[in-house]
């Protein structure tokens, strides 16, 4: 097994963990769902440390060949991850420094737009995992 069939599945799971998260919240377990969530960014940051910057700085044609569509897929998965990904810290950052949960109502309005981001960019990385690895 590759590393990349490795990080596609826990992408997967870490997608997987924010849903659930956002169920759990549903059912006003705020603690539970903020846990969840950062649990999912320290992943996501793991990953992005080890397997997808490396990947992404040792892509070839991006420097060679910028306009080539794998090279456009590579480039689009990396600024919309990278968006969701700061979003997620951004939001489990400051929810970690509340000593409540009262304000992170406030925090609402980034979560909507990081898991969607966070959703597209999943997919963007499975299509380029599908065209790199004939998924």
């Amino acid at each position: 097994m590759q590393i990349g069939q490795v990080n596609l599945g826990l992408q997967i799971g870490i997608l997987a963990l924010i849903w659930v998260a956002y169920f759990i919240k549903k059912r006003r377990k705020y603690f539970i769902h903020g846990t969840l969530m950062l649990v999912g960014v320290i992943l996501n940051v793991i990953s992005f440390l080890l397997v997808m910057g490396p990947s992404l700085l040792g892509f070839e044609i991006i420097r060679i060949q910028p306009l080539h569509e794998y090279s456009l897929i590579t480039l689009t998965h990396a600024a919309i991850g990278g968006i969701a990904l700061i979003l997620g810290a951004i939001t489990v950052i400051s929810w970690r420094l509340q000593s409540s949960t009262k304000n992170c109502v406030k925090m609402k309005r980034l979560m909507k737009p990081t898991i969607i981001l966070w959703t597209i960019a999943l997919v963007l990385g499975i299509l380029l995992y599908s065209v790199l690895y004939g998924l």
